[in-house]
């Protein structure tokens, strides 16, 4: 009921053109997902922060013959971690598409398919615990020395993508993206006149207690200069595994991350591992986390990294939530570094 209500409220105050008028219907959704925050990483005090806040809009018309047309547009709340405000209209996924007996075809920004596919692996996705870290480079670490188990480079949601994602056949799915840049290689790059720079795949089974799924990803930057020290070509694949039995499921991911300059010499070499698992009392969930990093980027570069928490469930759409997570890696001199965080969720 409020979805309606505010899809109307909205639809009066705007004078839309004809052809937005006509839509079958706009959902309203979002989440409000904040925390408060510390840790003893650089710089860091305890604050209020965002954690992936967002609200979005959507649709679909029916075309006939099973076919329809989609289309959304979504956007985080927050510019950046910090508090909340400053966020760019249709930042997060937006697209137009449509959707059949085929599968779904989508044109716009969008979680590549490698990205998506070990989402539901990460218990602690969305919070100070998150398995990609607090953001970051290549290397091992993110901000204030964050490891991150899931490569947050590759772990990526792109402009100018166009994706297919299938049907589900029992169980099993698949999906596929081109990511393009819009322009040739610029003079001196030797690349040819290439317009995608990112393919990404992914296989997913989904079945009962059992989830698995393969996913590949390669991106080319397109650069003005051949830099003997610029990272050109990074391949990537990951594993995924999951188990659910009662009350409790465990999951595991597995990643290889390779990096070559214009002249095929390795630049970047990792391959990470986590292993997690939830179990589920009542409105409670109780969950742990460990993983390692192998990273032959940076002499003494690998990294670990071990996280717990509990989630509360207020209601079907509010809970409560708490996240320790302590990092590890051994070129840092300083330490482990420590952090924790208390945040409240909601989703509409």
């Amino acid at each position: 009921m409020k979805k309606s209500l505010i899809a109307l409220a909205v639809a009066g105050t705007f004078a839309a053109p004809a052809a937005f008028a006509a839509t079958a219907n706009v959902d309203v959704y979002g989440r409000l997902n904040v925390s408060i925050e510390d840790s003893n990483g650089t710089n860091v005090t305890p604050q209020v922060t965002d954690r992936q806040s967002f609200i979005g809009f959507k649709g679909s018309e029916d075309l006939g013959g099973g076919l329809k047309g989609i289309w959304q547009i979504e956007q985080s709340i927050s510019g950046n971690t910090d508090g909340i405000g400053g966020a760019t209209l249709a930042g997060r996924n937006s697209f137009v598409g449509l959707s059949g007996g085929f599968g779904t075809v989508l044109v716009g920004r969008h979680d590549t398919p490698y990205k998506l596919s070990t989402g539901r692996l990460d218990p602690f996705s969305d919070t100070v615990a998150d398995y990609n870290g607090d953001g970051g480079a290549l290397g091992t670490t993110g901000k204030d020395g964050f490891v991150d188990l899931v490569q947050s480079t590759h772990d990526h949601r792109s402009n100018n993508a166009v994706a297919y994602i299938s049907p589900n056949f029992s169980g099993f799915s698949f999906a596929a993206a081109m990511v393009m840049t819009n322009r040739n290689a610029p003079a001196g790059d030797n690349e040819g006149n290439k317009t995608a720079d990112a393919v990404s795949l992914s296989g997913t089974y989904a079945n009962g207690p059992i989830f698995a799924t393969l996913a590949y990803q390669k991106v080319e930057d397109l650069h003005t200069t051949q830099a003997a020290g610029t990272i050109e070509k990074t391949p990537a694949w990951k594993l995924g595994l999951g188990y659910s039995f009662g009350d409790t499921r465990v999951g595991f991911i597995y990643e290889d991350v390779d990096g070559k300059n214009p002249n095929g010499t390795k630049l970047l070499d990792r391959k990470s591992w986590l292993i997690n698992g939830v179990h589920t009392m009542g409105p409670i969930a109780l969950k742990a986390q460990y993983g390692q990093v192998d990273d032959k980027t940076t002499a003494n570069n690998d990294g670990t990294k071990f996280s717990l928490g509990a989630d509360y469930s207020l209601s079907k759409r509010t809970s409560a939530g708490i996240a320790y997570t302590t990092d590890k890696v051994k070129n840092n001199t300083t330490g482990a570094t420590n952090a924790w965080g208390v945040q409240v969720r909601h989703t509409f």
